[in-house]
C-alpha cells in the first residue's frame, strides 16, 4: 500500500448532481463519562485493529480519532505494539489524530490550558504525521467569542461545532473579536447522521436517502456532510463501500468518502458569501449547550481554579525567576501537570456529568498535584531567597511596579514593589477580629476609589460601581427546555437580607 499523507486530498468527490453525499468516518471519544478511563482505554487497542483491517481492505480510508491526541497517550500506556500500529496508520493518512491535546469545556478551562492544549496537540500529532488543518469540537457545551483568534495563532481556520449556533446556517465564517475569521461547518444534523448504517444493510440505501431529504433545503450547492460515528464508537464503518456493495443509491446522489480538512477546503471554494456570526455561540435554540453544567459539582470547579492559579500565577513564574539564582527545573514537569489539568478540563469531566468514579478520580488528581506544586513553588522560594536577610518579603513576577495592602496570618501586609523580585515588607499591621458582647457593629457603608474605578458598598449590602448595581440575583421564569438559556417573565429579585457588619479592622 502507498502511502498517502493526511493533508493531500483523498479523494476527487465528483461535482455535484441533485447532491454530493461526503462521508467523514470519526468517533466520538467521551473518555471518562460513563466509565473512567481505566476502562475506556482498553477499548482503544481493539478498535486499531478494525481500523487496521479496514485499510487493508480500502487503502483510500480514513478515519478520525476525534481531533484529540490524548487516546495516543491513553494507548501507549497499555500497548507498545498498537501504539506503533496507530503510528504507521497515521503516517499514511489512513488515521487522522489532533490538532487538540483533549476536548475540554472551553468556557470553564483557563485560556492558558486552552492555548497549551492545541500547543500539545499539534505538537502530539506532528511527531507521528502532518497535523490536520481542520478543528473538531462537535459536543462542546457552548464555544466562547475567542475561539477564531485562539485557532487561527495555531493556524487553523476551518472548524467543525454543533452546539450552540443560533441560525440554522451549515457554513458560516465565525469572526472573533480580534477580527480573525474562521471558516466554521455547523452540524446541525449531529454528529452521527450516519451511524451504524452497516448493521442493517437492508435498508441502508434508503437511509441514507431519507438523510439527503432531510438535509438538502439547507445545502446550497449540494454538497452534504455525513457523519459515521459515534460517542466511544470503537468498530470502524466502511461505508462507501456498503453502497457501492449495493448498486449505489442512483443517479440523483453521489457518494465519496471526505476528511474534516478537505470537505472544510471544497466548501470554501465552492461556496461564497457566506454569512457571518460574531462572539459567543451559547445558544440552545438547535443544539442543547447544557448551562447547569457550569454550576453542577463546584467544588471541582474551585479545585480546578486552585490548581491552575497555582501552576499558571504562581509556580512556573517563580521557577522561571529561580533559574536564574540557579535552580534546576525540568519544564517536563510542568508540562505533566499542564496535561492532568487538561485531562481533568475534559467537557465530561469539568462539567460535572459523569458517574461519581470520575470525579473522585479527578478530586486525586486535583490533590496530588496541587500538593506537588507546592512543594515546587517552596522550593523556588528558598532558592531565590536563601541569601536574604531574616524578615518579610513580598515576591513579584509582574514587572509593573505595585502597591496594595495584602492579608496573610491575621496581618495587613503593606506591599510596594518595583516590578519582578523580592522586595521586602515595611510595614505589616495587626488585624483584629471584632468581637464583642453587643455583637457585630452595624457598618454603614463603604465607598472606595482608586485612580480607575470607585464603588460603593450601600447600607442595604448592595455595591453600586458606576450605574452598575451588583449582588442581587434575578429570579426568572423558565421559558425554554432545560436545555436552553432563554430566559421568561421575572419572578423576583434576591438581595442581601442584613446589612453589612464590621468584620475587622486594623490601623
Amino acid at each position: 500500500m502507498a502511502a498517502r499523507p493526511a493533508w493531500l486530498p483523498l479523494l476527487a468527490c465528483p461535482m455535484p448532481n441533485a447532491a454530493t453525499a461526503h462521508i467523514i468516518n470519526h468517533t466520538h471519544w467521551d473518555r471518562e463519562w460513563f466509565l473512567t478511563s481505566v476502562y475506556t482505554s482498553r477499548w482503544i487497542p481493539g478498535l486499531i485493529e478494525r481500523l487496521d483491517r479496514r485499510v487493508a481492505e480500502n487503502p483510500d480510508y480514513r478515519y478520525l480519532f476525534d481531533g484529540q491526541t490524548l487516546v495516543l497517550e491513553d494507548l501507549r500506556a497499555l500497548s507498545e505494539e498498537h501504539f506503533l500500529l496507530a503510528r504507521r496508520l497515521i503516517g499514511s493518512g489512513n488515521l487522522i489524530v489532533g490538532p487538540y491535546y483533549c476536548q475540554p469545556d472551553w468556557k470553564l478551562t483557563h485560556g492558558e490550558l486552552l492555548l497549551r492544549n492545541l500547543v500539545y496537540g499539534l505538537r502530539d500529532a506532528a511527531e507521528h504525521g502532518e497535523p490536520p488543518e481542520a478543528g473538531w469540537m462537535v459536543d462542546t457545551f457552548g464555544h466562547i467569542s475567542q475561539s477564531p483568534q485562539i485557532h487561527s495563532l495555531a493556524g487553523i481556520h476551518a472548524l467543525y461545532v454543533w452546539r450552540g449556533v443560533p441560525e440554522l446556517v451549515p457554513y458560516f465564517y465565525w469572526q472573533g473579536t480580534d477580527g480573525s475569521r474562521l471558516l466554521t461547518i455547523n452540524l446541525f444534523g449531529g454528529y452521527r447522521n450516519l451511524y451504524g448504517v452497516s448493521h442493517a444493510p437492508e435498508v441502508a440505501l434508503k437511509r441514507l436517502r431519507t438523510e439527503i431529504d432531510k438535509l438538502r433545503p439547507y445545502y446550497p450547492n449540494g454538497d452534504i456532510p455525513l457523519f459515521d460515528g459515534y460517542d466511544l464508537e470503537d468498530d470502524p464503518e466502511d461505508p462507501l463501500r456498503l453502497f457501492e456493495s449495493l448498486g449505489g443509491p442512483g443517479a440523483a446522489i453521489a457518494v465519496c468518502e471526505n476528511t474534516a480538512a478537505g470537505f472544510a477546503r471544497e466548501v470554501a471554494a465552492r461556496v461564497p458569501g457566506l454569512p457571518a456570526l460574531h462572539g459567543e455561540l451559547n445558544s440552545g435554540k438547535y443544539g442543547a449547550v447544557f448551562p447547569g453544567t457550569l454550576t453542577a459539582r463546584t467544588s471541582l470547579k474551585v479545585m480546578a481554579h486552585d490548581c491552575e492559579q497555582l501552576l499558571l500565577a504562581r509556580c512556573e513564574p517563580l521557577a522561571a525567576m529561580a533559574v536564574g539564582r540557579g535552580r534546576e527545573v525540568h519544564p517536563s514537569r510542568y508540562e505533566g501537570w499542564s496535561r492532568l489539568l487538561l485531562q481533568n478540563a475534559v467537557h465530561d469531566c469539568i462539567c460535572g456529568v459523569s458517574i461519581d468514579q470520575v470525579h473522585e478520580k479527578m478530586e486525586f488528581g486535583y490533590r496530588e498535584a496541587f500538593a506537588g506544586m507546592l512543594e515546587d513553588l517552596e522550593a523556588s522560594l528558598a532558592t531565590l531567597l536563601f541569601d536574604f536577610a531574616p524578615g518579610t518579603y513580598a515576591v513579584s513576577t509582574n514587572p509593573a511596579p505595585h502597591e496594595a495592602f495584602l492579608e496573610a496570618d491575621d496581618q495587613l501586609h503593606h506591599v510596594v514593589t518595583d516590578g519582578i523580585g523580592a522586595w521586602p515588607v515595611a510595614e505589616s499591621l495587626p488585624l483584629r477580629p471584632e468581637a464583642g458582647d453587643a455583637g457585630p457593629e452595624p457598618a454603614a457603608g463603604l465607598w472606595w476609589r482608586n485612580d480607575h474605578y470607585e464603588a460603593t458598598v450601600a447600607p442595604d449590602g448592595t455595591v453600586i460601581a458606576g450605574e452598575q448595581v451588583l449582588g442581587r440575583l434575578i429570579v426568572s421564569e423558565e421559558a425554554g427546555d432545560t436545555y436552553s438559556e432563554a430566559s421568561g417573565r421575572q419572578l423576583a429579585v434576591l438581595a442581601p437580607a442584613a446589612a453589612p457588619v464590621v468584620a475587622a479592622r486594623s490601623a
